[in-house]
């Protein structure tokens, strides 16, 4: 039986709107009750998050996210239905939650860490590595009310990672910080996934849903639309802000998918070096990406072509398909096809794949996801750094110079 680790039953919260509130004493004993209406943030939503698994929460703002990410974290009280909780906690839901303005950055780590349940030792235990995974340590005797909102992310986060909690609650703090904070984020969280740490992250940036989390619910209006399959949500969720048409759901446009739906690709898993599902690696290890497919008719001659590309900024890296290759591929049924890269020469920072079915010339197009599929490449403490895309081999050498006369 599997071990949950939060479960929302039938949850409903509402907030109230009012039209007109008293601005005096007066006003508020001589006049009538001040008018609102009744908002529901959450409408019975049913959700339960397996101990282990990464969960995206996605939706259009005000779709009741963040709400819902409170109430897990029982800031909040549900109207109706149950909330429960089997682990230790922490959440990250507003920047600097707890911390106060007029107080340094050391005296906030203390009180923040005695508030996450830590005693003083403990915390004092913890310091040096909070400090160093914000990297502001100079500014630690500084009051944060000085901070930049970056430096504000980069102590919050160091703060509530700390503890080592059995279930992490992260509400769209990721986006703030350089891209040198990001990464050191994301490497975090999958440090945390591969712990069999609980996460639940609610991001507007799908692709760090799709690359972080084995699951995503959608949220719309208070009410879970579908939740299943990161990838799968995310792209329900694209078709529908897009307005892709919804007849097929093969031939339907999901956001990045289309094709004549011949052969379709049913499957595509990122694989590490000894063949366990991953995606994240550190530059030159080994990437192997699997694809399942299923043909309703015999195929010949058709092609699997692969692209990589660099999210941010959109960068085209690499494509290459089976023809080109020399793999010579006929379709029928059920198969799979495996990619490999022995040694990934990629730097660290996010990145996206496109997979796909058609014939020799590209002229027809089976299954065409475009951009479907993300990982992430963190540094390898292995290699010399550089920077840039690519990891390239190098040789340096130098000669001796000689004083002149």
């Amino acid at each position: 039986m599997t071990e949950i680790a939060v479960s929302c039953e039938d949850v409903w919260k509402s907030y109230r709107i009012y039209h007109q509130r008293s601005h005096t004493l007066k006003e508020k004993f001589l006049s009538r009750r001040n008018r609102f209406e009744e908002f529901w943030a959450l409408k019975g939503i049913d959700l339960q998050v397996p101990v282990g698994t990464t969960l995206g929460i996605i939706g259009a703002n005000g779709s009741g996210k963040s709400t819902l990410l409170k109430t897990m974290a029982r800031i909040l009280t549900p109207n109706r239905g149950r909330v429960r909780v089997n682990g230790s906690m922490s959440s990250l839901l507003e920047l600097g939650i707890g911390f106060h303005p007029e107080l340094t950055g050391r005296e906030n780590v203390q009180l923040s860490g005695s508030l996450l349940g830590q005693t003083q030792r403990e915390v004092e235990a913890s310091y040096d590595r909070i400090v160093e995974f914000a990297g502001i340590e100079e500014f630690m005797d500084t009051p944060v009310k000085n901070y930049s909102t970056g430096m504000y992310a980069r102590l919050a986060f160091a703060v509530a990672v700390s503890v080592e909690p059995e279930i992490l609650l992260v509400d769209e703090v990721l986006s703030v910080g350089d891209e040198s904070f990001q990464m050191k984020c994301y490497e975090r969280i999958t440090e945390f996934r591969r712990k069999g740490r609980t996460i639940v992250l609610v991001s507007h940036s799908l692709d760090t849903i799709r690359t972080l989390c084995d699951e995503a619910v959608w949220v719309d209006g208070g009410e879970m639309r579908q939740v299943g399959e990161a990838r799968d949500v995310v792209a329900s969720y694209l078709a529908e802000v897009h307005g892709g048409p919804d007849e097929d759901p093969i031939l339907a446009y999901t956001g990045r998918r289309f094709g004549s739906g011949q052969a379709v690709i049913t499957d595509v898993r990122f694989l590490d070096a000894q063949g366990e599902p991953t995606n994240s690696y550190c530059t030159g290890e080994r990437m192997t990406i699997h694809l399942d497919y299923r043909a309703e008719e015999v195929l010949e001659e058709v092609s699997c072509a692969v692209s990589i590309f660099r999210a941010e900024p959109l960068v085209h890296l690499w494509s290459q398909n089976t023809r080109e290759a020399g793999l010579r591929l006929d379709l029928a049924g059920d198969g799979s096809i495996e990619f490999a890269i022995p040694s990934l020469p990629l730097l660290k920072g996010g990145y996206l794949v496109s997979v796909a079915l058609h014939d020799p010339m590209a002229k027809k197009i089976y299954d065409w996801h475009e951009r479907r599929y993300s990982f992430m490449v963190f540094e390898n403490p292995n290699l010399p750094f550089a920077a840039g895309i690519i990891h390239v081999p190098t040789e340096w050498a130098a000669s001796p110079s000689h004083a002149p006369a």
